[in-house]
């Protein structure tokens, strides 16, 4: 017998779908920005920012992050959300927007998506004082 394994994305995506509607559509990204932070592992970029990357995609399968999706749902994936925006703001900044729009495969605008993702998860994750909590736990602060 012959298993079929789904990708991370994969499965991501399939969550996406099954939470389709239950929040904000910000949430909907999560695949996305996920394949993004991959895919950039395979560009040429300073040792340092691997690391970052590597941070935020660690969090993903994190047992215990700090807003857990087992417990709360597609709510859970806000902490997510914020940690990648806040990693590809930074690789932004330092390499430019257009290494990033070239690996982004949906049909919004990257930057459009990012600072809405990053402006409402922030929101929430600054009115209940976990940014530093989420950064400390992946080693970011």
């Amino acid at each position: 017998m012959i298993r079929e394994y789904k990708g991370y994305y994969e499965f991501l995506k399939d969550e996406m779908d099954r939470f389709r509607g239950d929040f904000d559509n910000y949430i909907l990204y999560v695949p996305e920005f996920f394949k993004l932070l991959c895919d950039l592992l395979n560009e040429d970029i300073e040792k340092e920012d691997r690391n970052k990357i590597s941070c935020a995609l660690g969090y993903f399968v994190a047992p215990e992050d700090v807003i857990p999706e087992e417990i709360y749902g597609p709510a859970g994936y806000i902490d997510d959300i914020f940690l990648c925006c806040f990693v590809l703001n930074d690789l932004k900044d330092k390499y430019g927007i257009k290494l990033l729009k070239s690996l982004w495969n949906h049909d919004e605008d990257l930057e459009f998506v990012l600072n809405y993702s990053y402006k409402e998860s922030s929101k929430i994750i600054k009115e209940k004082n976990l940014e530093d909590e989420i950064l400390k736990y992946v080693g970011l602060k």
